[in-house]
């Protein structure tokens, strides 16, 4: 068996476009001895050779007319499944190579235009177009490693040169909002029936379950709502005291050993604007209106110091993405000024006991990105849907935004998720989280796993 030296191609601009690159020695491996893959030794490939999914359910070939971009997903009874058309109509070109990822749905193209070499990934299942890479000079072997995060390619079957396809860390900033299993009593007591409690310490197997998804679904960071409109979890006395109930510890201990039984990071929201927006009551039960955390100085001092105590006792094991002290504060019906001493008030007693673990609050749109500028933030975050455009656009790019901190896209509608993701990664965000719809958990996950898979 021959065995080959790989090489390292650095990667130097975002978009994946090679223009120069440099050569470092890595290792000695043999990557042609697999059948998931067709090569152009002679120039072209043989149109009667397949390619097999690693799992071997699929197998992909060129089909008639040939040269025309058309490429057969099978299935391994031999039934067409799908045929992606990566050329447009009536171009022609002579295909140089096809590929599969081992997560068995998404393959790579190899063409030649121009003196370079041009990849192409798609999602079998859609046809979608994932990304394209530019590689200078004629390229007839290409396949991916073991776990997809690199491609290795040769011009002559001898030197073997990698790309790394992960060459930004979009991807481990990226995931989904939970964002919860019961709206305001995930950690804390039933407020409807307190001999039943609701929270994560009495719903693991839920947590696991929606969790392992979404690491299976390819998302690093889970953002997650805790206290929400204090409907839950914090007790409020007639004397202005307030206490955590009984399940707050125990719950959010079930949250955080899930994160790190799954490898996942989380961005606990603390509070939610419904803790004062005008709605007191939902079904009977309190809701809401907590306008004296913000305007009474004694109970906000009270609050404060409760929620010291629990930044001080917690045990995060490392899986703390970061701290959102409220989500959209702006439709909050509070002063400005009182606002603003909550926030600070929370970003110092986060940064005295998680010295490590950053802050950010969720801000409801773009525009209102520069109101946080005051604020020491470690990093910042607006959520866009695509009713948003007017107060958010994710067409312009993170170094127009003119701040000082990294920016993620905390929530994201999951609608056209490939041009969406392709986008933001390449405005320079720092990473983005998907708000699930019934369409993205039933199927359109595939496409995120996809997207990121060659990210």
């Amino acid at each position: 068996m021959k065995k080959y030296i790989i090489f390292s191609l650095s990667l130097i601009t975002l978009y994946g476009c090679i223009s120069k690159i440099s050569y470092e020695k890595k290792e000695i491996i043999n990557i042609f001895d697999r059948k998931d893959a067709i090569f152009s030794p002679s120039g072209k490939t043989n149109p009667e050779e397949i390619a097999f999914s690693p799992n071997m359910e699929f197998y992909a070939k060129e089909i008639e007319p040939y040269n025309s971009g058309k490429i057969g997903i099978f299935l391994k009874t031999g039934e067409i499944f799908n045929i992606i058309k990566t050329l447009p109509e009536n171009q022609k070109n002579d295909l140089k190579g096809i590929f599969w990822h081992p997560n068995n749905s998404v393959i790579g193209v190899l063409y030649h235009r121009n003196k370079t070499s041009i990849i192409l990934f798609y999602e079998i299942y859609s046809l979608q177009l994932l990304r394209k890479i530019l590689i200078e000079g004629y390229y007839h072997f290409v396949v991916f490693d073991n776990n997809g995060r690199k491609i290795y390619i040769s011009k002559d079957g001898e030197k073997i040169e990698e790309i790394n396809l992960r060459n930004t860390d979009f991807v481990y900033n990226s995931g989904i909002n939970l964002p919860w299993i019961n709206y305001g009593w995930d950690v804390g007591r039933n407020p409807w029936e307190k001999e039943k409690h609701g929270g994560f310490s009495s719903n693991k197997n839920i947590l696991f379950d929606k969790f392992m998804f979404f690491k299976n679904s390819g998302m690093e960071v889970i953002r997650v709502f805790l206290f929400c409109d204090f409907r839950s979890g914090v007790i409020f006395d007639k004397f202005g005291n307030c206490f955590f109930d009984e399940y707050v510890y125990n719950d959010f201990k079930t949250l955080v050993e899930t994160a790190k039984e799954t490898n996942i990071k989380i961005l606990p929201v603390l509070f939610d604007y419904t803790i004062c927006d005008g709605v007191s009551s939902e079904n009977g039960v309190p809701v809401g209106e907590h306008k004296e955390i913000f305007y009474d100085f004694k109970i906000q001092k009270k609050l404060l110091k409760l929620f010291e105590t629990f930044f001080e006792k917690i045990e995060s094991k490392n899986v703390i993405y970061g701290w959102d002290i409220i989500n959209e504060p702006e439709h909050m019906n509070v002063n400005q000024e009182k606002l603003e001493i909550f926030i600070n008030s929370f970003i110092k007693i986060i940064k005295k006991h998680r010295k490590n673990e950053p802050v950010t609050v969720g801000s409801f749109s773009q525009n209102s990105l520069k109101n946080y500028k005051k604020f020491n933030f470690d990093f910042y975050q607006f959520h866009y849907y695509d009713s948003f455009q007017n107060h958010s656009s994710i067409d312009i790019h993170f170094y127009n935004l003119f701040v000082d901190r990294p920016v993620i896209i905390g929530e994201l509608e999951p609608t056209a998720i490939v041009d969406k993701l392709t986008k933001i990664w390449e405005k320079g965000y720092k990473g983005v989280l998907i708000w699930p719809n019934e369409e993205f958990l039933n199927k359109d996950w595939r496409l995120y796993k996809a997207w990121v898979d060659v990210h």
